[in-house]
């Protein structure tokens, strides 16, 4: 197909977009995994013992500095407990996975599974029983052609991404088709970075002009009634990296340049856009205007990188290299960034995913406060790919697991939280 871009990658960002057209982008797929072995507590007066700094600046923007310890004790923790666990490793039936782009559970429990593959929803109940199956491939009404994201509304259904039929389709949580809006489509982008806000407006993004030949991203921002309120910009990395490409007169593939230092944003439930460094452990807060609110930065000792952290990265690049791409591994830095990625849970709280060892990749996760005071590190019992991204609401966790046959399991774990006066200080 003339004129697509084959790759791109953006080292170390959220948000990738592969196969583009000036009007079509197609993903990289991740997975998330869990259960989780946590050690985070309740703040509390415990943020008595926090070693960092706040600042206020003349124009109001907060500047918070942390040390390397957190402000929690082990024995002052949370624990992520796993509850159950949806998937099977053969079979024909509905618990047999084999893409999963986005998770969500509805007011009775159930859980919705965005399969990608069988471009479909299946429905489970809260003990894991297959409830029912949602839509198929096509342009009809209730159909998808590429679904990317699955949420529920404020209105109290379902509302389903289709960019490809350049709609968001609306089901009750009974599985009826209830209508099709109307949004701008003919773009992927994977992990789909709009949905609801707490407010209840609904964020999709949308290409903005830029002064080359490519175009910025940017988000809509509609009402209840999904009439469009305001169009907002999204950070964009000031940073020039650079990148391993081939370029050919009908194609492009950019292939970003392994352990280098990258950009990640976020929208987060609460209608902020978060945005984060990973090689300067620098995060910040945007308002709606997109004023920077916050800073938060972390001071850490960033890890070598290792043989075996190289013996991955020609696994990796072995595909670009196959297909005319030239590799410079002098250009692969000897210390790796500090961060991948974010989350942002319902309480406010910022989940930092951390780079770690070879073979303990998605195994760390760092969580600061609503204020951005370092809270604990999280370390888990699996390694938590990046795609579809962990889904922290209302004391649970929604993710996916991979085992060791890359074999993806949908699961549901409790975040249980001790009683402060019980709590060992």
């Amino acid at each position: 197909m003339p004129g697509i871009l084959q790759s791109l990658q953006l080292s170390g960002a959220g948000t990738r977009l592969v196969g583009m057209t000036r009007l079509q982008m197609f993903g990289l797929i991740a997975l998330v995994s869990l259960p989780l072995l946590a050690a985070c507590g309740t703040p509390g007066e415990a943020t008595a013992r926090w070693s960092g700094t706040m600042d206020t600046l003349p124009s109001g923007q907060i500047r918070v500095h942390n040390t390397a310890t957190p402000i929690l004790p082990l024995t002052h923790s949370w624990r992520i407990v796993e509850e159950l666990r949806i998937g099977t490793m053969d079979g024909d039936g509905p618990d047999l996975l084999g893409e999963v782009r986005w998770l969500e559970a509805d007011p009775a429990g159930r859980i919705w599974v965005l399969e990608g593959q069988a471009l479909e929803i299946r429905v489970f109940e809260p003990d894991g029983s297959y409830v029912r199956t949602i839509g198929r491939e096509g342009g009809g009404p209730g159909e998808f052609s590429y679904p990317l994201h699955i949420q529920l509304g404020p209105d109290g259904n379902m509302w389903v991404t289709d960019p490809q039929n350049n709609r968001i389709s609306v089901f009750d949580t009974a599985g009826t088709y209830l209508e099709g809006k109307r949004m701008p489509g003919g773009f992927v982008i994977m992990p789909w970075p709009g949905g609801f806000d707490t407010a209840g407006h609904h964020y999709g993004p949308i290409p903005l002009p830029s002064d080359d030949e490519g175009f910025n991203l940017g988000l809509v921002k509609y009402d209840a009634t999904f009439e469009p309120l305001d169009t907002l910009a999204v950070p964009s990395d000031p940073v020039e990296r650079e990148y391993f490409e081939i370029r050919r007169e009908d194609s492009f593939w950019r292939q970003g340049i392994p352990y280098s230092g990258g950009f990640d944003w976020r929208l987060a439930p609460s209608g902020a856009v978060w945005g984060m460094f990973t090689d300067e452990y620098r995060l910040f807060e945007l308002s709606a205007a997109g004023d920077t609110v916050r800073t938060i930065t972390r001071d850490f000792t960033p890890l070598p990188v290792t043989e075996a952290d190289m013996e991955r990265a020609r696994e990796q690049m072995e595909s670009f290299i196959q297909n005319g791409g030239k590799v410079d591994w002098s250009k692969i830095p000897s210390s790796k960034p500090a961060t991948e990625e974010m989350y942002v849970d319902d309480g406010g709280n910022v989940w930092v995913r951390l780079v770690t060892a070879f073979g303990d990749r998605g195994r760390a996760f760092d969580v600061f406060d609503p204020d951005g005071r370092f809270l604990c590190t999280v370390r888990t019992a699996f390694s938590i790919a990046r795609f579809p991204p962990p889904i922290f609401r209302n004391g649970y966790v929604f993710a996916v697991v991979e085992d060791d046959l890359e074999i993806p399991y949908v699961v549901r774990a409790r975040i249980e939280r001790p009683d402060r006066q019980s709590a060992v200080r």
